[in-house]
């Protein structure tokens, strides 16, 4: 395999995975070890809310911020696409990152979902 922006992107979207599921990328206590970007896929294809997905320690956070952790795995699973040229480039995930960003005095604010609903995360 060649080292490339897209296998970067790829790496990074696997660390986003990571970080937002409290695992690692590859768990060995379940079987064989299940690929995090499988596991997401899985549970994501299930009938499970997205949150689920989430580490617990996000869970209780107030409904923004879970929202922005959603909007966050959207992004991640946006840079694990099985195809290196649906990637994004990094400059594309720093900005699609910059817009999830909001300040503490909107936390709580809303419980709309703020996920656009799109049938390109597969």
């Amino acid at each position: 395999m060649n080292i490339t922006e897209k296998s970067d992107v790829y790496s990074y979207g696997v660390v986003l995975l990571e970080i937002l599921s409290g695992r690692s990328a590859v768990e060995s206590q379940v079987g064989d070890g299940v690929h995090i970007v499988e596991w997401v896929k899985k549970k994501m294809g299930s009938f499970e809310p997205a949150v689920s997905i989430l580490d617990l320690k996000l869970q209780g956070l107030p409904d923004q911020m879970v929202q922005e952790m959603l909007q966050t795995l959207g992004i991640a699973m946006f840079c694990v696409n099985s195809s290196p040229a649906e990637r994004p480039t990094m400059k594309e995930v720093v900005a699609l990152l910059m817009e999830v960003k909001s300040t503490p005095e909107e936390w709580g604010k809303t419980s709309q979902p703020l996920i656009k609903q799109s049938s390109n995360h597969s």
